[in-house]
């Protein structure tokens, strides 16, 4: 066979190689760290290229444990805020509050697009994307 595939769902779920002794949660968002990938945090003000797809802990060696994640481009997701949205946020680019939340008080990295809020606001969700090309990195 010529031509081998090596990812299915339309080449978004992957296996990345995760840094040494590291809990993954599903739904983290992860960033790239010296060749290994580990949970995203506030304040990086990185792209969030994959998000994680299962929880796990990762072995004592770099790159022994691989995550499955899937890749954020194009994916339209629902996120966890870390308080109550507004309204007002529709249409905005917020920050990461953690590895799986969203800040929507915070626009400085401007990761995730806010498409809309979800009801109730108190659920603390709302819908949209990972931009790429950040204003500040």
């Amino acid at each position: 066979m010529a031509f081998k595939p090596e990812q299915y769902d339309n080449g978004r779920l992957v296996r990345l190689p995760a840094t040494a002794s590291i809990s993954f949660v599903k739904g983290n968002a992860l960033i790239a760290a010296s060749g290994f990938y580990t949970n995203a945090a506030a304040g990086e003000n990185l792209d969030i290229q994959y998000v994680a797809m299962e929880t796990i802990t990762s072995a004592a060696t770099d790159g022994a444990t691989f995550v499955h994640a899937i890749r954020t481009k194009d994916v339209i997701m629902v996120a966890d805020t870390t308080t109550d949205p507004t309204r007002a946020q529709v249409g905005t680019k917020v920050d990461l509050g953690a590895a799986g939340s969203l800040d929507t008080a915070a626009v400085t990295d401007q990761q995730f697009y806010v498409e809309d809020v979800l009801l109730p606001l108190t659920d603390r969700k709302v819908r949209g994307w990972f931009v790429g090309g950040l204003p500040n990195s």
